[in-house]
């Protein structure tokens, strides 16, 4: 099937996304994602040109505590300080 044919008929049809996806980030020490997909509208543009998809952005969400030192123990960071935390006995 062409993609021609593929899209026959979409006139009244949503726009096509892939599924969500995660973006990860830090913010004063701590981890954060926002929800994000890439999309276009299969009525008025093809899909295989790159310049015809967008990016859908959704909510963002506050994740753990980053640890900058994994091999020393634990180092967080708080807005305005830095401390380590050591996992030795």
């Amino acid at each position: 099937m062409s993609v021609g044919s593929a899209q026959e008929g979409t006139a009244d049809q949503a726009d096509v996304c892939a599924p969500w996806s995660k973006a990860w980030d830090l913010s004063e020490g701590q981890w954060y994602f926002s929800w994000y997909r890439w999309c276009y509208d299969p009525a008025t543009s093809d899909p295989s040109v790159e310049e015809n998809w967008y990016i859908e952005g959704g909510a963002w969400e506050w994740a753990e505590q980053a640890n900058f030192c994994p091999e020393l123990g634990t180092c967080t960071v708080a807005p305005g300080s830095m401390g380590r935390v050591s996992d030795a006995p």
